[in-house]
């Protein structure tokens, strides 16, 4: 069951260029837990071949790309691989664009590659299509390829309230999302055939402030707080940001 699917070409169309996404991005706990893997485990970057699946502009596969990985980029919206075009091209980065469906996967696709990934793609399915999706990572790794699925996290309150209001109000712009609990994510991952490694979090603080301070601040016309990314542990269990890590085994 894929759920309710969003006007994603025209969230593209409409949301604005950042030239400091990756530098943001790179401040997060979200990019420190990924970096620390893939050094500790894969031996670092250099010519490592990794595909972002549900791409959008492609950023989180970029700051791979900017440490020496050579980067394939997947949609099923030709708008965002333009716009990643742009992006790769402002940084005088390269990547494979491949338009395709997260379900329907090319063949000359499968099992190439060392490190899979997407943020923001699992949650917008429901039912069993949520292991499927995981499934699809799996399938596009070499053995022991490491899949990094970052989704919203279902314990994070500021992220559900936030999500509320809009929803409340009809303005929900994203169609299905259902967020993930390490737990699902884990116990699907294993279904799918992967060994899930330890839960990474966003930053707490980072959330409050984004889904939170920062909603407040638009809303009265003012421009909103630069995301603070100060790491609480037990308190981080309750950010938005959820990364699970799932090796293939075979």
């Amino acid at each position: 069951m894929a759920g309710e699917r969003a006007d994603w070409a025209g969230i593209w169309e409409e949301t604005a260029f950042d030239r400091d996404a990756d530098a943001k991005e790179e401040a997060t706990p979200r990019w420190r837990a990924q970096e620390r893997i893939v050094r500790e485990d894969l031996g670092g970057f250099d010519s490592l071949a990794v595909i972002e699946i549900g791409a959008g502009r492609g950023l989180n596969a970029m700051l791979y790309g900017k440490r020496g990985a050579d980067v394939t980029l997947l949609d099923v919206e030709d708008v965002a691989l333009e716009q990643a075009a742009r992006v790769y091209g402002d940084h005088a980065l390269s990547f494979t664009p491949v338009r395709g469906d997260v379900f329907d996967l090319p063949a000359d696709l499968l099992g190439r590659f060392d490190v899979s990934m997407s943020f923001g793609l699992c949650e917008h399915f429901a039912g069993e299509t949520r292991t499927d999706v995981i499934s699809a990572h799996l399938r596009l790794l070499r053995p022991g390829g490491i899949a990094m699925i970052g989704v919203p996290n279902r314990l994070s309150p500021v992220y559900r309230l936030w999500k509320a209001a809009l929803e409340r109000r009809g303005s929900w712009p994203f169609g299905t999302e259902i967020p993930y609990s390490a737990g699902e994510l884990a116990r699907r991952g294993r279904s799918a055939g992967g060994e899930p490694l330890a839960p990474a979090y966003g930053s707490f603080a980072s959330s409050f402030v984004g889904h939170g301070v920062n909603q407040v601040l638009y809303k009265l016309g003012h421009k909103g707080l630069p995301l603070p990314q100060l790491q609480l542990p037990l308190l981080d269990r309750m950010a938005y940001e959820l990364l699970v890590p799932i090796r293939r085994t075979t």
